[in-house]
Formats: C-alpha cells, sequence, structure tokens
C-alpha cells in the first residue's frame, strides 16, 4: 500500500492566514496550535499594557513564523462571542487567556479589530480605506484621507462604549511595505508615532500592533543617517516583541500537520536514539514529537525547522509548502512512490533541495558552502557512485549545513541512525573509505565528518612525516616566531624615571643555567625574564632572574 494512502497533511496547514478575510472566521481557528513562545508574545504584551499603559507594539518574525494566525487568535480571544473568546482560550491556554483578558477585557460586546494589510502607498490612505470598510464606519467617506482624520477617527472609535464593549486594535500586517515604500520614495511614516502616542494616551483604549519580518533598522539602511535616527525615534515609541517558534516547537508543529494511522503508544528506538544525540535543550518528550512525524525520518525533521529559518527558507510556510508541495523528490512525491516501510531520509531532503531550491541557496549566505558540498558530491557520481557513499556524502552536507541550529552533527552515530536501512558495519567502511579518499574529513574536536573543501594532499600524513626529521625544537626560531614583547619595570619609571625594560625568551629546560651564565644584554633591555616553572622547588627561577640582572650590571 503507497503511503499515500495512509498519510494526509491537516486542511489546516495547506492555506495560509490573511487577517482582512480569515479575522473572525470561526473555521479560520480550526487546527490552530499556539506555541508556547507565541502564547509568552501575548502575555508580556498585556503585562506592557497593564503595567504601564503601552499601547504600541510590533510582531517581528520571519516569513511564515505564525504572526498572522496569533492575530486571528487575539482577536477570537477579545471577541464579543463568549463561544469563540472560550475557543480561543482553550487554543492559546486558560493561563495566557486569563492574562490578556484582564489587561484588555471584553466585556460584552468585545473589542472592535481593524484589520490592515499594507501595501506600497501612503499609509493613511491604506488605513483610511480599511476604516471605511469596516463596520464601525459611519458618515460619508472623504476623498483622499490625510493623518489628522486617520487619528481622529481611531480615537472617536476607540472611546465608544466604554462600559459595554473594549475598545480598538489595530492590526498593521505587513508593516514592512509601507517603510520599503518610505524607504524608496521618501515617503514619511511619522504617522505611525503618532498612532503609537494617541495609543499611549488612550488610557488602554487603542491598541496598535505592527507586524513586520525584519526590524525598522533593517529597512532603513540605505537611508541617510539623519533619516535612520528619525526612524529610530518612531520605533523607539514600539515596544518589539518577538515571533519565532523553537526547534522542538517546530517539531511539535510538523507531528500535528502530518496525520496518519502511525500512532504507537511510545516512540521507537530510532526516535529516542536521534533525540539523545541532540546538542542542545530539548523538550522530555523530544522523542515522541519525532515519532509523530512519521513518516519522516527523525533526522529530517529535526532538520527542517533549521532549513526554514535559512534566508532560502520562509519558517513554517517552507516547512509546511515542503509537506504540501508535489515537486520532484518533495513529500508528497514520497508518499505516491514509496511505500509502508520507507522513510524519507536526510540524503532525499538534499536532493529535493538541490532540485527546487538550488538558485535561491547559492544566493544565500550559505551559498560558498553548498556549493563546495555540491562540487565534492559531483566529484564522486562522476566516479563510482555507489549509493551508499553518495547517501553519506548527502547527509553529512546537510548535517553540517545546520548544524548550528539542529543541535546533530555528523558523529559516526549519528550517521548510522540516518541510513539505518543500511548494515553499520558497511556504514564504518565507507566512511573510512570516503575519508581515505579526501571526500570527508574528521574534526576531532568537534567528532564529527564534514565535507572536505580542500585538496587531495594529505596534510596529517606530510605533518607527520615532517616531524620524524625534527631532532629537537630550535629555539632560536621559536623566540622568533613568538614575538614576545618586553616586560617594562612601570614602578621602577613611576619612582625613579628611569625607563628599564626586561627582554622575555624561552630556553630548553636543560640550557637554563648556560642561558644564566652566558646572557648579554641586548638592545637596550637591562636583564630578561625566562620560563623556568619546572625550577620552583630549587628556587632556581630567583637566581635565574637575579644573575641575568647583575650581567646588565643593574
Amino acid at each position: 500500500m503507497a503511503l499515500a494512502n495512509r498519510v494526509h497533511i491537516a486542511r489546516r496547514f495547506q492555506r495560509a492566514i490573511r487577517i482582512d478575510t480569515d479575522l473572525g472566521d470561526p473555521h479560520a481557528l480550526e487546527g490552530f496550535i499556539c506555541p508556547q513562545s507565541s502564547a509568552e508574545v501575548l502575555a508580556t504584551m498585556a503585562r506592557h499594557v497593564a503595567e504601564n499603559g503601552q499601547g504600541a507594539f510590533t510582531w517581528t518574525g520571519p516569513y511564515g513564523s505564525g504572526k498572522s494566525s496569533l492575530v486571528i487568535a487575539l482577536s477570537a480571544l477579545l471577541h464579543g462571542d463568549k463561544r469563540l473568546r472560550s475557543r480561543a482560550a482553550a487554543i492559546i491556554g486558560k493561563k495566557t487567556a486569563q492574562t490578556v483578558e484582564t489587561a484588555l477585557p471584553p466585556r460584552t460586546r468585545g473589542w472592535r479589530i481593524l484589520p490592515v494589510v499594507g501595501r506600497r502607498e501612503r499609509p493613511a490612505q491604506v488605513i483610511g480605506e480599511a476604516i471605511q470598510a469596516s463596520d464601525f464606519f459611519t458618515g460619508k467617506p472623504p476623498r483622499s484621507w490625510s493623518e489628522q482624520r486617520i487619528l481622529k477617527t481611531l480615537e472617536e472609535v476607540a472611546a465608544r462604549n466604554p462600559r459595554a464593549g473594549g475598545g480598538l486594535v489595530v492590526f498593521i500586517d505587513e508593516m514592512g511595505k509601507f517603510l520599503e515604500s518610505a524607504a524608496r520614495d521618501g515617503t514619511d511614516i511619522y504617522l505611525f508615532q503618532q498612532m503609537a502616542e494617541l495609543a499611549f494616551r488612550s488610557n488602554k483604549r487603542l491598541i496598535v500592533v505592527g507586524i513586520l519580518h525584519q526590524a525598522f533598522e533593517e529597512y532603513a539602511h540605505r537611508l541617510s543617517r539623519e533619516t535612520r535616527d528619525e526612524w529610530a525615534k518612531i520605533q523607539g515609541r514600539f515596544v518589539d516583541l518577538v515571533v519565532s517558534t523553537a526547534g522542538d516547537e517546530q517539531i511539535d508543529l510538523l507531528g500535528r500537520a502530518i496525520e496518519s494511522n502511525h500512532r504507537p503508544q511510545k516512540p521507537g528506538p530510532l526516535a529516542e536514539q536521534v533525540a539523545a544525540l541532540v546538542q542542545r535543550q530539548v523538550a522530555p518528550d523530544s522523542a515522541r514529537m519525532l515519532e509523530r512525524c512519521w513518516p519522516l525520518h527523525p533526522v529530517t525533521a529535526c532538520l527542517l525547522g533549521p532549513l526554514s529559518r535559512r534566508r532560502f527558507g520562509q519558517n513554517q510556510r517552507s516547512i509546511f509548502g515542503f509537506l504540501n508541495s508535489a515537486e520532484p523528490e518533495g513529500f508528497q512525491d514520497f508518499l505516491r512512490h514509496a511505500d509502508r516501510a520507507e522513510l524519507y531520509v536526510p540524503s532525499r531532503l538534499w536532493d529535493y533541495l538541490r532540485t527546487n531550491l538550488e538558485p535561491s541557496i547559492l544566493a544565500s549566505p550559505d551559498g560558498h558552502r553548498w556549493a563546495s558540498a555540491v562540487e565534492v558530491i559531483d566529484r564522486y557520481e562522476a566516479g563510482e557512485g555507489k549509493d551508499l557513499y553518495l547517501r553519506l556524502l548527502k547527509t553529512v552536507a546537510l548535517l553540517d549545513l545546520f548544524k548550528d541550529r539542529s543541535g546533530l552533527t555528523a558523529s559516526r552515530a549519528l550517521l548510522k541512525l540516518a541510513l539505518h536501512d543500511s548494515d553499520a558495519r558497511a556504514v564504518a567502511t565507507a566512511l573510512r573509505e570516503l575519508q581515505r579518499r579526501s571526500f570527508l574529513i574528521f574534526r576531532k574536536f568537534a567528532d564529527a565528518f564534514a565535507i572536505f573543501e580542500g585538496s587531495d594532499f594529505d596534510l596529517d600524513s606530510a605533518l607527520a612525516q615532517g616531524l620524524e626529521t625534527v631532532d629537537e625544537v630550535d629555539f632560536a626560531t621559536l623566540n622568533t616566531l613568538a614575538g614576545f614583547q618586553p616586560i617594562v619595570a612601570k614602578r621602577h619609571y613611576h619612582e625613579t624615571g628611569t625607563f628599564r625594560w626586561f627582554d622575555v625568551a624561552v630556553v630548553p629546560l636543560a640550557a637554563v643555567e648556560d642561558a644564566v651564565a652566558d646572557y648579554a644584554p641586548r638592545y637596550g633591555a637591562v636583564g630578561a625574564f625566562g620560563n623556568t616553572e619546572w625550577y620552583r622547588k630549587d628556587h632556581r627561577p630567583k637566581a635565574y632572574v637575579h644573575a641575568a640582572i647583575e650581567c646588565a650590571g643593574f
């Protein structure tokens, strides 16, 4: 039976959220998972409102990090419908929901929500059109919205029905579009500062939340220093909260997105062993979360999160785009052709990236390392091209590329798990052969393999051969290469006004006494210090220094 008949992707993860169309739709909350880090963003925001009346915030996070979904969840939590609020509270967490409702009490009618989706146009006009499209706008709309008209309207709407309902929350999605337009065309963004100040003076009746993919200064890096300073003042009116899921949270989301009849009572040995090799702090149930990602290999599941955080990825969006993609070597392609015993292994993920994303990867900061790995893999494939060896090279390349965030290194133990369907002795033999032929290099300090980017020259062998020809250390050359700086007698200078200094030298243990006896000052030095720690028992360091000073006549 093909895996496509057993594995499906949850509907919730098959489309993106748009706040202006999905707001208030109960179906938009179906299947939504609120990571603990996102819940903490809401709790922190609520504390700022409750403790100091702060009303302006920015949520900053990479593409697809769940910011728009969090807007829908918070809007439901502030809604006038109690059933919708209860549903949102169950998703976000009762403790966080209570903190938010205490700081922003919805009362009977709830808060009014104004969703704004940014575009490259004058901010006042876009916000005005959003106000005009809302159900709380009355009166004849103006032909052109001015900043003063925007501020006056927001203030009036926020002040309505103070006893029966909450105030007004303005969500500005794609706020970066306004900043990009301002940086390109010189458009003024002073309106955002005015909105932030109005929110602060509103007695907790107006909340403004801007959603950004990067910080203010990233949009302003091409502007003049004076303009950047002005933007910094505007940004200072907003409290910036980072929306970014942690590694275990992304693995948990993967497991919830993949629906299948594979739900064992406890994690299998493969998931447990991979979880034990992760070199970072992990959740206590990380093995269970990895098992829920079946038919993804546990190593592949660990790599997908870090992969999505790179410049060529879009965070959760690229993860779920990968799960839903029918591209060659992608997950859906794998499900159509794999049988029930197969797993989506790391080497297949390498093939997917190279087939579909290589141009983007080459244009990213990882481009050089990727190109080096591709050159080595192509060089081997052009020769013998053994399947096991190729899979090893691809797996090592991926692990080395994303080791910083995944917590996984290409150790012998992990590589045997990554190639779980191959004999462990065959994997060990392949590693030795690839290392011998300079396709892989073993880094002793990291206890891990990496793609060898150098030439075929065997440096270790040449170094060992060279050391065999060295009878003793050339201390004269060693002192020259070391470049020791002289030691200045500072106290003597301050007390007498005479500037004196001492040389520093390394001498062989057997030649200490001869060095003292033959010492003669050079280049104006009055003495010398030498490393004679081995002689502390018979006090020869003291004798050595005194003898050196006497030789100088000091």
